[in-house]
């Protein structure tokens, strides 16, 4: 098996390397990061802190760079999003199968002695429907297999014809104010529409998330709003939750063409993604009369209050 450690700054290069490669190949992929190496520089650097303390390495008798788990913690809900585990095992060894997931189990009970994984009881991972190296990683550590999600796209032409559509429409959708009452609003629909979600509705709306919030006010305070980002590749709508009052009449749409709007302000992306559950047909609906395309599916895995690996 290969030896396992903290990571070092030395190993960012090719930790940055590795993931993208495997990142290409549908059997290693790990949803929380992109595919190019410029979205996982930026991905590594958001996780919330000093790269080298939030990852563990491993590494070949020669020190080479095998695998890698970084890790991003929310201490408010003891809560850990798995950035891996990758293994970069040859084709061509006898036991590729087993030295994976003995590296894998081994990445994993070291990231929990991270001093940054104290308090943590909660654990998620999300990886494509083809990674079946890490659904039996999963299985094995005792975190269930949840809902299917599936990546939406809009690229090229279309992006730029939905963004040229914004200017004509009516400016009734704005940035979200400084209004206490709204941004109450917003933290409670958020947490009433997506309840556990990474991002609570109070990081939302305080900013410490990094999204760009946009609201639709009404007569009843907040009829609807989308938050996003700007990522090295793409524009990333997040969230779009709608009063169950108004749904079905075009206000995430709206929403969503201002949100992009917005970010597309901020520089120019070939792309727009989000993540729909497969569960949630009215929301693939709304993606795709919008132009927005899917083929790919990733799952989601999480365990909760579980006896996490010894310290």
């Amino acid at each position: 098996m290969y030896r396992v450690r903290t990571a070092v700054p030395r190993d960012l290069l090719g930790v940055i390397e590795m993931i993208t490669r495997l990142q290409a190949d549908p059997a290693h992929h790990i949803a929380f990061h992109g595919e190019t190496a410029e979205e996982v520089v930026e991905e590594l650097a958001g996780l919330g802190g000093n790269w080298p303390t939030l990852a563990v390495v491993a590494v070949d008798r020669n020190d080479r760079l095998r695998g890698v788990l970084s890790v991003e913690v929310s201490k408010a809900q003891h809560r850990a999003f798995l950035y891996g585990p990758y293994v970069d095992v040859p084709a061509t060894h006898p036991a590729a199968g087993q030295l994976w997931q003995q590296t894998a189990d081994a990445l994993f009970a070291a990231a929990f002695r991270l001093p940054a994984m104290s308090g943590v009881s909660a654990v998620d991972l999300f990886g494509h429907r083809q990674n079946r190296l890490l659904a039996e990683f999963a299985t094995r550590h005792g975190i269930l297999a949840g809902e299917t999600s599936r990546l939406f796209t809009l690229t090229g032409s279309a992006l730029l014809a939905l963004l040229g559509r914004t200017g004509d429409e009516p400016d009734r959708v704005v940035a979200l104010p400084e209004d206490p009452a709204v941004r109450d609003a917003v933290v409670r629909l958020h947490d009433r529409c997506f309840p556990g979600a990474p991002t609570t509705g109070t990081e939302l709306v305080a900013g410490t998330s990094g999204h760009t919030v946009v609201v639709l006010p009404g007569d009843g305070l907040l009829l609807g709003y989308a938050a996003g980002y700007t990522q090295a590749e793409e524009y990333y709508v997040d969230v779009v939750g709608v009063d169950p009052e108004v749904r079905g009449l075009g206000v995430g749409r709206l929403l969503i063409r201002r949100l992009l709007a917005v970010l597309a302000a901020t520089g120019r992306r070939d792309r727009a993604a989000a993540l729909v559950r497969v569960s949630n047909g009215a929301s693939e609906r709304m993606f795709t009369a919008l132009g927005f395309t899917s083929d790919t599916e990733l799952v989601s895995y999480h365990r909760e209050g579980a006896v996490l690996p010894a310290r």
